[in-house]
């Protein structure tokens, strides 16, 4: 695949994927776990995109915390291409940090914007998809956005209503972005799946590195302000001091929020190359095959699981065995010190165990 020398790959690596506890820890995050493959999750992301951007221009925004594991993983990126944040503050100043950084290597580049923790089942269309959108952008003024076909009411995602068609990149439709929802209620869901103008929102962008900071400066002109301030800074002694100031100035808001909502210049891409947000543990049931019960059992180490009559499970273990008997839609897993059992519907709110792991002051476990 013909690879475009303006164009640069950032991947937002900062998350602790706490919704993968027990096996996701704060010193193992999730996207240096091999939950889909042997390959871990930042491994897949970066493998997926080399055929399209060369490693020198792929960044990873990530924490200081996280930075050795994964540069480990991707050796091939020069280590200058970790941005460490100092804290985090969601994707709007992770997107600010990496642009400024882009902008004074090349003004005039692409970014092609991927979450770390994505399942992509159709890597060339998907490739395909990001260089035709790296094509409208480098040309026409617009913040462009992925929206993935819904196959069900998904609740767990944020949906985008396809408004007119911009134009067309060879046979990829380019559309105006009606408008962004937040993840739905059940009815909700379903009125979008029956109207048919509504696709699920995949969190990838793509974009002229000065048109994104234009937008940043109108909707959130404090990020945008505190990112120039950086810039200046950027390669002198003092880059790191100004980096942790101008931080905690930035509120702690997404790009979704902050500038996809408000801008009036988004364009949408129906991406059809085969999209899970690996998000929960509920997420493995639609991604890893299935035991004649329809129950996905994830051996990991020395462990060893069995069903008997028990259907719609998710069941991963480290060490023994597990076996589930008489269950039904349930997630059961096992790593290091922890046991996890949820029903497969609650998985997504794994967050409030950890919650109460802090309240209690058990922080060993986290």
């Amino acid at each position: 695949m013909k690879r475009n020398p303006d164009v640069y790959a950032v991947i937002m690596a900062g998350g602790g994927g706490t919704r993968f506890w027990p096996w996701s820890r704060e010193r193992r995050p999730k996207q240096v776990l091999p939950i889909l493959s042997p390959r871990t999750m930042i491994r897949e992301t970066v493998d997926r995109i080399q055929p399209l951007i060369p490693p020198e221009k792929i960044l990873i925004v990530t924490s200081r915390s996280q930075a050795r594991q994964l540069h480990c993983q991707v050796p091939r990126l020069p280590t200058e291409n970790l941005l460490l944040e100092p804290e985090g503050k969601n994707t709007a100043p992770c997107l600010g940090l990496a642009a400024v950084h882009v902008q004074k290597m090349n003004p005039e580049a692409v970014l092609i914007v991927l979450p770390a923790d994505h399942s992509i089942r159709a890597p060339e269309k998907f490739l395909r998809t990001l260089q035709r959108a790296a094509e409208f952008a480098s040309r026409e003024k617009y913040l462009i956005t992925l929206g993935i076909p819904p196959t069900g009411p998904e609740t767990g995602y944020g949906y985008i209503q396809k408004g007119p068609l911009l134009g067309r990149v060879r046979e990829t439709e380019v559309f105006r972005a009606k408008a962004f929802r937040e993840k739905p209620t059940l009815q909700k869901a379903k009125a979008y799946l029956r109207r048919g103008d509504y696709l699920w929102n995949s969190g990838m962008f793509i974009w002229r590195v000065g048109v994104f900071l234009e937008a940043l400066e109108k909707c959130l002109p404090e990020i945008h302000r505190n990112m120039q301030e950086l810039k200046i800074s950027m390669g002198k002694r003092r880059e790191q001091k100004v980096l942790e100031k101008v931080y905690s100035r930035c509120p702690s808001i997404s790009v979704d929020h902050g500038v996809m909502e408000k801008a009036p210049n988004v364009a949408l891409i129906e991406a059809r190359f085969g999209w899970s947000d690996v998000g929960s543990w509920a997420a493995l049931w639609n991604l890893w095959p299935r035991d004649p019960g329809g129950n996905v059992c994830i051996q990991g180490g020395e462990s060893k699981i069995f069903t008997l009559d028990s259907s719609g499970c998710v069941v991963r273990g480290e060490k023994g065995l597990i076996a589930v008997l008489g269950l039904k839609d349930t997630v059961v897993v096992e790593a290091g010190d922890a046991i996890l059992v949820c029903p497969r519907d609650r998985a997504q709110g794994v967050r409030r165990v950890l919650q109460e792991l802090e309240q209690r002051g058990w922080r060993k476990y986290l």
